[in-house]
């Protein structure tokens, strides 16, 4: 019998550990990771999205109200602060979101005479057919408004660490715990979260998992498995397409199409089973692409009246920018290459040399120009010895010369606008670079992994140092003309440290694991805090006002108007009462009629826009203080008004119109609301 030492049982512990651990990353005949290794993480994932669901736990900035509406702390609050400038989801999204709510999920909305089509734009649930393939909104259908919100919240975000996770590790099969890194880091990316749509998270999601399906899909022989996984990208296409933000959805498509288009010619399944093979192996994938065209067309073709009348808008209508915009709009390259400094975007809502505003300036660490040295030396390497060409980095690096061409070089608008760049604004073009960081961070980690040498460590220190510089000079231009930003950011010195030291240790084989967790802890640090974490959602319907409002309605239904800020018109859209006040992604054809029946107003009305009234005298006249805010007039006495108005809701001074009668008076967090009547003048 052998005896083991004291001293040799750490050892041994470490030994047995190690052991076991490779058995568990041992990927299968194939060399794609086994079943174990695929799912650990997504399954990891899952639980805790369920636990976050269940306590109604989400990141919506739905009490931005409670600042107006609420009194003292905001009980729902649990962690952060709201952000205004997310109005799109708070104020925008989550009004219709309760509208739907409280009307029972109708596909068409009432709410603006006329009706709004619910199942195009903004992501609402609804009692129709095409939610089936909108299972982020699943929640609010079976589960009611605050588990949906939840539910909302975190499906999209499963969706997109799992495949990144799954990408990640088919290409890493024995590196699952930095794959897992890699898709944390990427969910906490500074674009994202200031962004965080169903929409913006599906379009970094689903090219990630069409990757993943296009190795796997290439690769595996068992045909239920190519199944599966086109099935998969297949059903996920439609929820993307669904989402119809354009210039977020054609960035991750152009990092897929390279990505599928290198992947095949390193895979070459020609070589050994000819062409048949080959088609027989993408016809799958083939099969689901054509049948998620099907149903977006049958969806986009069944409801072509909404989509003429959102095409004919004045604003935003067809968009383009021109190629080479990025040197006009950013042209010290502050705002593309700011990550570093995104903390500032916390405290500094309004104008910086970052961008606009906290959304529009926020940013994505750069790694596909950090480690881009070493991936045109790897490419030249390649090229060394022609039987390991590798064609995924070339096809990957030729589409990143795509995007630069784009960004930087005009006058090629026409080829732009053949391939649809052009639907690009140059800021939001920045998403494509969330697609691209797993993917460089893999393609170079897995080039470390096949042939090590010594070499990579000297490529390692030329891309830190690369990196280095690129912050460096982009700190030195934000110093000389907007220092408040470095003051706003405290800890861009140890971000930028975490980078450069993170890039340099992504060339180093042993510590790799160390390097991703670099980029995680980079990421966290740079959007911890950006979006709260909330409890439910703060339902406007069940303040005072809103009860008010339902309690006069259902006495006496009649149409609304609110007058003054946004706070009024919300809370009718969210009360679920007939409403001339509210956020219309199209004009009513109905309602507009009868506020401008000459049309004189047409270029002011026909828009995506904040619908907003003012007292004034006479029938409605109408401007734009800004392209998404509808102001319009309202006098209780015009004939308009008689004739179509049955209430009023306002925060203003009390109203000694003659044709108003006052109703209620409602103490309302910081406000005063009013319930008028319309009644006949003297």
């Amino acid at each position: 019998m052998h005896s083991v030492s004291r001293a040799g049982i750490p050892s041994a512990l470490v030994a047995g550990l190690r052991d076991a651990y490779g058995r568990f990353v041992l990927p299968g005949l194939s060399g794609l990771p086994n079943w174990r290794v695929l799912l650990w993480f997504p399954l990891a994932a899952a639980v805790g999205s369920a636990i976050l669901i269940v306590l109604g736990i989400s990141g919506t900035s739905s009490g931005a109200h409670w600042g107006a509406l609420g009194v003292g702390p905001d009980p729902r609050l649990l962690e952060g602060v709201p952000r205004g400038i997310r109005s799109d989801e708070w104020l925008v999204q989550q009004g219709w979101v309760v509208s739907q709510v409280n009307r029972g999920f109708p596909p068409i909305n009432q709410m603006f005479p006329g009706g709004t089509d619910m199942t195009v734009l903004n992501e609402l649930p609804s009692w129709d057919w095409s939610s089936i393939f909108r299972p982020h909104l699943w929640g609010y259908l079976f589960f009611g408004l605050d588990a949906g919100m939840a539910w909302q919240w975190w499906i999209p975000a499963l969706v997109l660490v799992s495949a990144c996770y799954m990408f990640a590790v088919t290409l890493m099969p024995r590196r699952p715990l930095t794959s897992a890194f890699l898709a944390v880091a990427v969910f906490f990316t500074p674009f994202l979260q200031w962004w965080y749509t169903p929409s913006s998270v599906m379009s970094v999601g689903w090219p990630l998992l069409a990757m993943a399906a296009v190795v796997w899909i290439l690769v595996d022989d068992r045909r239920w498995v190519r199944v599966v996984w086109s099935i998969a990208v297949g059903y996920f296409a439609i929820t993307l397409a669904m989402g119809l933000y354009v210039p977020f959805i054609i960035p991750g498509l152009m990092v897929f199409i390279a990505f599928a288009v290198g992947y095949l010619f390193r895979a070459r399944p020609w070589a050994i089973g000819g062409a048949r093979a080959t088609w027989g192996r993408l016809a799958p994938l083939l099969a689901a692409g054509v049948g998620a065209i099907a149903v977006t067309a049958i969806w986009a073709g069944t409801r072509i009246s909404t989509f003429n009348a959102i095409q004919s808008t004045v604003y935003p209508g067809q968009r383009f920018d021109p190629t080479g915009s990025l040197i006009v709009k950013d042209p010290y390259l502050a705002g593309i290459g700011g990550a570093p400094w995104s903390q500032a975007l916390k405290s500094t809502s309004g104008t910086t040399i970052l961008g606009l505003n906290s959304s529009e300036a926020s940013s994505v660490i750069l790694l596909c120009f950090f480690v881009l040295p070493g991936l045109l030396w790897f490419v030249l390497q390649s090229l060394r010895k022609s039987q390991r060409t590798d064609w995924l980095l070339i096809s990957v690096l030729a589409c990143l010369g795509l995007i630069l061409a784009y960004l930087f070089i005009p006058g090629w608008d026409e080829l732009a606008h053949i391939i649809q760049l052009d639907r690009i604004p140059a800021e939001r073009f920045r998403i494509v670079f969330v697609v691209l960081l797993p993917l460089v961070a893999v393609l170079t980690i897995e080039h470390i992994d096949r042939f090590g040498g010594r070499a990579n460590l000297i490529v390692g220190a030329v891309c830190a140092a690369f990196t280095a510089a690129m912050i460096l000079g982009t700190a030195l231009r934000i110093r000389e003309l907007d220092s408040a930003v470095l003051a706003a950011a405290p800890s861009w010195k140890i971000i930028a440290v975490l980078l450069v030291v993170a890039t340099l240790l992504l060339f180093v084989k042993s510590s790799v694991p160390v390097a991703v967790a670099l980029l995680l802890a980079a990421s966290v640090v740079m959007s911890i805090g950006v979006n709260p974490l909330y409890r439910g959602v703060f339902d406007l319907s069940e303040t005072a006002t809103g009860t008010s409002i339902e309690e006069s309605n259902d006495e006496d239904p009649g149409t609304w108007v609110g007058v003054g800020s946004f706070e009024a018109m919300a809370l009718l859209v969210e009360s679920g009462v007939q409403s001339l006040s509210g956020v219309q992604t199209y004009p009513s054809k109905e309602m507009w009629s009868a506020i401008d029946p000459s049309g004189k107003f047409e270029t002011e009305w026909n828009r995506l826009g904040h619908v907003q009234w003012a007292f004034g005298a006479g029938e409605p006249t109408v401007v734009n203080p800004q392209p998404d805010v509808i102001s319009v007039t309202f006098d209780p006495c015009s004939t308009f008004a008689q004739e179509n108005v049955s209430y009023v809701l306002t925060d203003g001074a009390p109203n000694e119109s003659s044709c108003l009668v006052e109703n209620a008076v409602i103490p309302q967090g910081t406000l005063v609301m009013r319930v008028y009547e319309i009644v006949p003048g003297n």
